[in-house]
């Protein structure tokens, strides 16, 4: 079987494109779909809002691409048991929108949540500036069903929050990136709304005062549930459009509880920073700098956006080494991630020295650096899934078992998966 030429049945990603899309309407025609597919000898690319088509390594054979974004019901809502059980192709604005009529809401951030499918959410591991305070998506879910590349329906975890019975499929199928099989739905925690959200935003003196001032936070009798950094063009693009000042090292700290506990944990930050006026978003106003913070790392502003993870505390020496003309950087200081997008106009020879010797900081840091964002020719010598880790081939064990003919969404993931 060959490649399509565009645009056939739809992009898959990397500029290849599926002979064929199905749309199920149901998990049993998507069971059907994936044991008819795999029989005609197509690899299954699983598609929901498309937003991160290109994230990973290339689509590696020809295949058909499988739509779940006909799969939007929500199964089960029992609010008082704060879970939520949903198909696994409706949005995150979605489902956002039901919980909000019981003043409850989902602990995840992602970007593109009128697009982002919660399958896609949890299948690409993604999440903003909240993970700090409310956890990975991976803490959220306590269930999960997906179909695997034989048709079967594979169930894991459950419904309620007190379960501890059978395999971790819901944590083993986060950040899977599809290819040990579809998602189908899911259960995930809910909480109450908070009911106050504020952000704090502060501009440092200098680039030598972050450090400090993070082990200040790391230090702090608050409790913050966001703590970010913005170099100084990342606080420009961000501050700007809403009134607060940007060219800067910026942090901004996150709190989300009751008016006393806010209002107590403000006046604390105020005086363990040591800076008596913050520029402080409330509620409302601060809503779309929350979006602001969470879309940006999704921002397409160069060829290339780097990942990072690493100790909390090396997160101010891998920001020193980020050169302001070069990357556009935020972090989220407190989970030692740090995203940076390359200039516009930045070339391979340029890139790839420099994305080798942040990788080898990160490395020596005891993490790694990979690339959310890459052009298809530069991804081998980019290394887009970063070093390889000794983790891989256990990795490769559960897909040759899960997957045994290798065809769910095969090329995108870590080593040969």
């Amino acid at each position: 079987m060959t490649w399509p030429e565009p645009p056939a049945g739809g992009p898959i990603g990397d500029g290849r494109y599926a002979h064929e899309t199905d749309r199920p309407a149901s998990v049993d025609d998507l069971r059907q779909a994936v044991i008819d597919r795999v029989a005609q000898g197509h690899a299954i690319y699983p598609q929901g809002g498309a937003s991160a088509l290109d994230h990973g390594g290339p689509p590696r054979r020809p295949g058909v691409a499988v739509d779940t974004r006909s799969l939007a019901r929500v199964i089960e809502y029992p609010h008082a048991d704060m879970t939520i059980t949903v198909e696994a192709g409706i949005t995150l604005e979605a489902i956002g929108a039901c919980l909000a009529e019981q003043n409850q809401r989902l602990l995840i951030d992602a970007p593109h949540p009128d697009r982002a499918t919660v399958g896609g959410v949890f299948a690409t591991n993604s999440c903003g500036p909240r993970r700090f305070g409310l956890g990975r998506p991976r803490d959220q879910i306590l269930g999960v069903a997906f179909v695997t590349s034989d048709g079967s329906l594979v169930r894991g975890g459950g419904r309620v929050v007190k379960n501890v019975a059978g395999y971790d499929f819901p944590r083993l199928l986060t950040g899977s990136m599809g290819t040990l099989g579809i998602i189908a739905e899911v259960t995930l925690k809910v909480r109450p709304c908070p009911e106050v959200s504020v952000l704090a935003w502060t501009v440092l003196d200098d680039l030598a005062s972050l450090g400090p001032t993070l082990d200040r936070l790391n230090r702090s009798d608050t409790r913050p549930v966001a703590v970010e950094v913005l170099n100084p063009p990342a606080a420009r693009r961000l501050g700007e459009p809403h009134g607060l000042p940007g060219g800067g090292w910026t942090v901004i700290v996150g709190y989300e509880d009751n008016s006393t506990s806010v209002a107590w944990q403000l006046d604390r930050l105020r005086f363990e920073l040591g800076r008596p006026s913050l520029d402080v978003r409330e509620g409302a106003e601060a809503a779309p700098l929350w979006r602001a913070l969470t879309e940006f790392q999704a921002a397409e502003l160069g060829p290339v956006t780097l990942v990072a993870n690493l100790r909390p505390s090396g997160v101010a020496g891998l920001l020193a080494e980020l050169d302001p003309d070069r990357w556009t950087a935020q972090a989220h200081a407190g989970n030692g991630i740090v995203r940076a997008h390359a200039a516009a106009g930045s070339g391979l020879d340029d890139l790839a020295p420099e994305v080798d010797r942040l990788r080898a900081l990160a490395v020596r840091d005891g993490g790694n650096l990979v690339l959310s964002r890459c052009p298809t020719a530069w991804k081998e010598r980019l290394k887009v899934w970063g070093e390889p880790r000794a983790d891989w081939a256990v990795c490769e064990r559960i897909k040759q078992a899960l997957d045994p003919p290798g065809v769910m969404n095969p090329g995108r993931f870590v080593g040969n998966i």
